[in-house]
């Protein structure tokens, strides 16, 4: 195979992972500013997810600077595969890892006790189906690296990991939904709550489903051209929807607890206001006597009406 074309769409998919590292960094701080009280876990996990991410774009720029610049005007050398290449592919199947088991964890805890290993064993054997087609996906461009040896490939290992991805995502988007629809309440606040958790797991379907599902269809020979557009970008769309679902929380548990709580009475007693001492005379023995008006104290109690 002669010179890989695509590179034009290597040079645009670098453009928007800058980018999108952008997002993610300025995720990573706002994180890190408000929210003290996670565990040390949580933290460590978002951590691990900006360093991963800084990686890849480090290694998305080693490529195109290899590419488009050192090697300029030598059309031999851009017949082989740099090495950074195969490392980001790592990095993104590390990354996309750490995320779905997140989600497959929060799964977890919101599934009732009989239907959490039906859900959970199919998810985590998706994953383990991409990690494996990465992988070996990596592996083979880190030994035969070539392009007219890589795009073989396509076939065998980057195809499937795109089907297990779309796969999984579409299973957390279903079972994500479908645990909120089914948590009925009575409380308008605690509705429009589940509505919006609903509403933001479509969105990050909507976001990260075309980019997975595209990388699966394409119909092009030239695995440059594929890595180039979507395998640079698609990990950091998992990165940000992570952070984005951790950072939203604060605002949600704000619009949840606050002014117009609905309120729970506990208990109402009326009485007329306190009045003065009034006479009030005996028709039998027509004896005037005093009778006092004792006024009742009004107890109401209220509290906030939560599922």
């Amino acid at each position: 195979m002669g010179i890989p074309g695509g590179f034009g769409s290597t040079l645009v998919g670098g453009l928007v992972s800058a980018m999108l590292y952008g997002i993610t960094t300025l995720q990573a701080y706002m994180y890190y500013m408000r929210n003290f009280e996670d565990t040390s876990t949580m933290k460590f996990m978002v951590a691990a997810v900006w360093v991963l991410d800084t990686l890849h774009v480090s290694f998305v720029c080693h490529m195109e600077y290899y590419y488009l610049i050192t090697n300029w005007g030598a059309p031999t050398s851009l017949e082989y595969i740099v090495w950074s290449f195969p490392a980001s592919i790592l990095i993104d199947v590390i990354v996309i890892t750490i995320v779905q088991l997140f989600f497959a964890r929060t799964i977890y805890h919101l599934c009732r006790r009989q239907l959490r290993w039906l859900v959970i064993v199919p998810l985590v054997l998706l994953v383990l189906a991409h990690v494996g087609f990465a992988m070996a996906t990596a592996i083979v461009i880190f030994i035969n690296s070539t392009f007219s040896f890589a795009s073989y490939t396509r076939f065998y290992t980057t195809t499937p990991a795109a089907i297990a991805i779309a796969l999984a995502e579409v299973l957390i988007t279903v079972s994500l939904c479908t645990l909120l629809r089914t948590s009925n309440s009575a409380v308008p606040r605690t509705k429009r709550l589940l509505n919006t958790l609903v509403i933001y797991a479509v969105n990050r379907c909507l976001l990260i489903l075309p980019v997975v599902i595209t990388m699966a269809v394409t119909g092009t020979d030239n695995l440059f051209v594929w890595a180039s557009t979507f395998d640079l970008i698609v990990g950091k769309l998992y990165a940000n929807s992570l952070l984005a679902s951790l950072n939203t929380r604060q605002y949600l548990r704000s619009h949840s607890s606050g002014p117009e709580s609905d309120l729970c009475m506990n208990a109402v007693h009326f009485a007329s206001p306190p009045n003065p001492l009034a006479d009030v005379k005996s028709s039998r023995d027509e004896v005037r006597q005093f009778a006092e008006c004792k006024a009742a104290v009004i107890d109401i109690t209220t509290k906030l009406a939560f599922d």
